[in-house]
Order: structure tokens, then C-alpha cells, then sequence
């Protein structure tokens, strides 16, 4: 690390992963506990010889000369599990400051004194650390990965289990088509053994935190998971909540209410296409039940808090939230291509063999596409440590980016994928991307990313241009000109060449004819009587023949005679 990145470093301030320690000397334990404190939450680097407020300080004198190697070993010696560090030695300022790199722990990390400590953000937005109580290890661990809280038994037993919620889940396999069907031959008891919903304890069959979940009676379900809670809440346009509903109700009862309260409010337009009518929702019902699914079954239920649907026109869409963040290893820079993990393994099981979910495990693709093809931007994710919040858009679709959806679909004779459809949106809203730009939007390696481009610039959907800066790709004069807007084409052409003549002439040549309400378009700083100027001009320079009486009248580019 230079000089000058040491500085940028520190002008930032502490962070959840950087933190500052005044070497007045720190003692050793002091030390240990800082390291501990970061390892038990993102890892980070923790300056030693820079003050709070930034100041550099340097080492304490009786520290110096600093033997990193020795140091290393002290501190991987005084953690238990031993954290992964590197420390270097910076000079600034004439003032030596250690650079101590400490790994994310893959376990709950303790002191070698069994002090459990970890980084968290204050009220006032600062960094410090605090105890991690014993209330939090559950969450901590599934985080990792390392503990499954949906596994672990109840204190309830058999007759917790209500017979109506069985019937519920067997009818709901008989009409979901990726259900597993061999469940529906089992008796109760093998039906709540084969999906884990009980353990067996001194002869006694004990439902698991899925099992009470899945098929617990409500009262059963409030006693021995108090965290479980979901709400359904509309925002009115004047910003009153219009409704507020709370429920404590086994999942899959739960889920078929919440799948009601978003239907009974869905209307469709409908889109012609060809001899077909389409149906474009409001709301995206199958990208809806795959978020609703992945909220239920990657909540974190060892933490208080509730899942929340909530439909905001403010946010221009449905909002689905829970309490967790992502797992260890998934972020929102690669959640479309990681491997599944889920944090609750046996729930999320569960929820795709009774098929409430994608058994492939890869929904939140699914959910991109689904509502891409609605014509509407892709959804949002943010992310935090405690929370995971999806917005599904519905603000007012593009009708005419779902017609060039369809047209191309029975073109090739196939459907789209979530990644041609999120290339194509992207460059509606933005006009143009290069390769790594492609790279970093569908979250593959560039060589993945430029077949995906040239297989559509061979389909006709895009086209490419090579320049200083490297390959760049925009939609291709066909699509333009199926959206409505063949003057983008030519404005993304004419970066190429500012010449007034020269757009016009393009747009005559993609779209067969021009008309002065054209040319504005294309050159908007020209008045209506500059563009009939500029017409006639080219007329007179046989660049363009008019066709047609004046109000109706358009322009063709001129066929030279041999």
C-alpha cells in the first residue's frame, strides 16, 4: 500500500471494516480485542498509530522496531480460532503506523481470555464493537453457514402440529407441478419425517423449528418462535397506510394469504400482438411468489423482526423485506450466479419439495426475468447485515419493449433469457455498454459476457462498434425503430459525426422516409423553419427527393441514376 493510498484510507474515517487505534502504547489485550471485533464481523484493517479523528500518530517508541512476523504470531496465537493476518509496516508523515490486515472469521472468533466481541454501526452512524451475546450466536452461525437454526428441535410436541395444515400442504402438492408427488403416498408421520418436520427423542416424535413453521397451530407457533411475524401493508398516494395487517400463521397458510391479498389487487392491460392479446400485471405474480419465498425461507428467525410486504407507489412497486442480510460469500455483486445457499437448508428443502419454491434453486434469476419481460426495469436489491429489502417494480410498463420481446421470441422460435432481456433494457434506459460494463451487469467473466453479445448482435438486437475505448454494443436500428424511437438509433450513430445532413440522411435510410417533425427530433436545437430549411436544402443538393402534398409530405433519399 503507497503512501497516498494510506492517506485516502484515512481521510474516509472509520468504517465498519477500518478502524483506528493511538499506539499511547495499546496493551496487548486491547489490541487482541480489536482484532477479534472486526474478525467477528467483515474483517477489515485496523491502523495502528492513527488517532480517532485521523491524525497519524505513529507507533509508541517502545514498539519500535516493529517485528511484523512476531506480531502476526502473537495475535494469531491470542484468537481462538486463530485469525488469518498480515501486518505491513507504513512510513507517514516521518511517523511509523502499522498496517494490520485482519480476515473475515469463518467461525465465532473468541480472545484466548474467551472475550466475544464484534464491529457494529451506533445510532449516531459510527463504528465500535460490542459483546456478542449468546442470543446472537444462532445468527451469526447460520450466517456462515455453519449451524441450520430450521434443523434444531422444539420443545413442542406432536399434538402442536395442526390436521388441518397437513391437508393444506398435500393439496397444495397435488396442484404444483415441480412438487414432489411422492409425498403425497405418505402417511403424516412419514410425510413430516421425510421433509424433517421432526426429530426423534427418547421414542417421542419432536417437531423441528420447519416442522412447527410449516404446520404448527398458531398459538404453538407464537409460543416457541416468537420471531415469527409477517405483515401486509398498502401505501396510499396521499402516504396513509391503507392497510396494516400483522400474522403469526404457519408459512404455506401464510403464503396463500399473501398470494390473495396481491391478487385482489392486480389488474392487466392488454397488449396486441399480431392476432394475440397479451396480458401485462400490475404486479408480477410468479416473480412475486419466488421473492416471497426466498424471504420466508432465508429470514433470519433467531433475530427479532418482521418480514414485510408492502406496496409502495412512492418506491413505484412491491417491496418485500426480512430480517438477515445475505449469507457468508453472497453479495449483491454475485447473487445472481452463486450457488444457492440457503440460510435455513431444511426449510428451503421443504419449500421446494412441496413446491413453493424452484427446485434448481436458482429463483432470484427467475425473478429478474419474470419481471423484466413486463416491459419494467429490473429489480432492486439493498442489502445490509440485519435486512435484505426487494423492490418489484410496476410502475407503468414499456408496451413497446415487450412487443420486440415477443416479436424476437417467435422470431428465433424460443424465449429470451433473463440476460438478453436485462442487455436489452439496459440499453433502452442507457443507450450504450462496453464488454466489462456487459460483465459486471450480468455477473459473468467478460468471454461469458461477449458470446452472450455477439449471439445477439447476430440476432438482430444489437449492434457493436469498436473504438479507442474498445467494443461497445447499442440496440440495432430494427429494435429502435420497433420501440418508436428510430431517431435514437441515429443520434447513437451520429456520436460518429455532428453533421445536421448526415443524421438525416441515416434516419432515411433506417426508417424509408423523413418528415420534418423527424429531423427535430434528431437535431432538436433546430427551429420548425430550420428543419424546412434544412430539408429543402438537401433536396436541392439531390441528397433527398420529396414525396407527397405539404402536410402529409416526407423525404426519401435519392436513387442516383447510373
Amino acid at each position: 500500500m503507497t503512501v497516498n493510498d494510506m492517506k485516502e484510507l484515512i481521510s474516509g474515517g472509520e468504517s465498519m471494516t477500518l478502524e483506528f487505534k493511538r499506539d499511547a502504547p495499546l496493551s496487548d489485550s486491547d489490541l487482541v480485542e480489536a482484532i477479534v471485533c472486526l474478525a467477528n464481523a467483515e474483517g477489515g484493517v485496523l491502523l495502528l498509530g492513527v488517532e480517532d479523528n485521523g491524525q497519524i500518530s505513529g507507533l509508541h517508541p517502545s514498539h519500535l522496531p516493529l517485528n511484523t512476523y512476531l506480531l502476526e504470531a502473537f495475535l494469531s496465537n491470542r484468537t481462538v480460532p486463530s485469525v488469518r493476518i498480515t501486518i505491513e509496516l507504513a512510513v507517514i508523515e516521518n511517523s511509523s503506523v502499522a498496517v494490520i490486515d485482519v480476515g473475515k472469521a469463518r467461525s465465532v472468533v473468541a480472545t484466548s481470555d474467551g472475550k466475544m466481541i464484534k464491529r457494529f454501526i451506533d445510532g449516531a452512524g459510527k463504528p465500535g464493537c460490542r459483546p456478542l451475546y449468546p442470543t446472537e450466536l444462532a445468527s451469526h452461525l447460520s450466517a456462515q453457514g455453519q449451524f441450520d437454526w430450521s434443523a434444531q428441535a422444539t420443545s413442542a410436541t406432536w399434538d402442536d402440529f395442526d390436521p388441518l395444515e397437513f391437508e393444506r400442504v398435500r393439496q397444495l402438492i397435488a396442484k404444483k407441478a415441480i412438487a414432489d408427488k411422492t409425498l403425497l403416498s405418505l402417511s403424516n408421520a412419514e410425510f413430516a419425517q421425510a421433509l424433517q418436520l421432526i426429530v426423534s427423542q427418547d421414542g417421542q416424535s419432536i417437531p423441528t423449528m420447519t416442522g412447527l413453521l410449516l404446520l404448527g397451530r398458531q398459538d404453538s407457533i407464537t409460543r416457541y418462535i416468537p420471531t415469527h411475524e409477517a405483515a401486509f401493508q398498502v401505501i396510499a398516494d396521499n402516504r396513509r397506510v391503507a392497510v396494516n395487517e400483522f400474522f403469526r400463521e404457519p408459512l404455506v397458510k401464510l403464503f396463500e394469504r399473501f398470494e390473495e391479498l396481491l391478487e385482489l389487487r392486480n389488474q392487466e392491460q392488454e397488449l396486441n400482438v399480431g392476432m394475440f392479446r397479451v396480458g401485462i400485471p400490475l404486479f408480477q405474480m410468479d416473480a412475486y411468489r419466488e421473492a416471497l419465498s426466498n424471504a420466508f425461507t432465508h429470514r433470519d428467525y433467531a433475530r427479532l423482526g418482521k418480514i414485510f410486504v408492502r406496496i409502495d407507489p412512492d418506491e413505484g412497486g412491491v417491496i418485500i423485506s426480512n430480517p438477515g442480510g445475505f449469507v457468508e460469500g453472497v453479495t449483491v455483486e454475485n447473487m445472481l450466479v452463486i450457488e444457492p445457499k440457503p440460510r435455513n437448508p431444511v426449510l428451503a428443502n421443504a419449500f421446494k419439495r412441496i413446491g413453493l419454491a424452484e427446485t434448481t434453486g436458482r429463483g432470484i434469476d427467475r425473478i429478474f426475468g419474470e419481471i423484466l419481460r413486463t416491459g419494467r426495469s429490473a429489480p432492486q436489491y439493498d442489502v445490509d447485515v440485519s435486512t435484505v429489502k426487494l423492490l418489484l417494480p410496476n410502475r407503468d410498463p414499456d408496451l413497446r419493449f415487450v412487443q420486440v420481446i415477443l416479436q424476437m421470441q417467435d422470431r428465433i422460435g424460443r424465449e429470451l433469457s433473463w440476460m438478453n432481456l436485462l442487455v436489452l433494457r439496459t440499453l433502452v434506459d442507457y443507450g450504450e455498454l462496453s464488454l466489462a460494463e456487459a460483465s459486471r451487469l450480468l455477473q459473468r467473466p467478460e468471454s461469458r459476457a461477449r458470446l452472450l453479445l455477439e449471439e445477439m448482435l447476430d440476432q438482430g438486437l444489437i449492434e457493436g462498434k469498436t473504438n479507442s475505448q474498445g467494443r461497445s454494443y447499442h440496440l440495432s436500428a430494427g429494435v429502435y425503430r420497433s420501440l418508436g424511437r428510430p431517431e435514437a438509433f441515429v443520434q447513437r450513430k451520429a456520436t460518429e459525426s455532428t453533421n445536421s445532413d448526415e443524421r438525416v440522411l441515416e434516419y432515411a435510410r433506417t426508417c424509408g422516409s423523413v418528415r420534418r417533425e423527424d429531423v427535430l427530433k434528431l437535431v432538436p436545437h433546430l427551429k420548425p423553419y430550420q428543419a424546412s430549411y434544412l430539408l429543402q436544402s438537401m433536396v436541392k443538393s439531390e441528397l433527398l427527393e420529396p414525396h407527397g402534398k405539404k402536410r402529409g409530405r416526407s423525404y426519401q433519399v435519392k436513387q442516383k441514376t447510373s
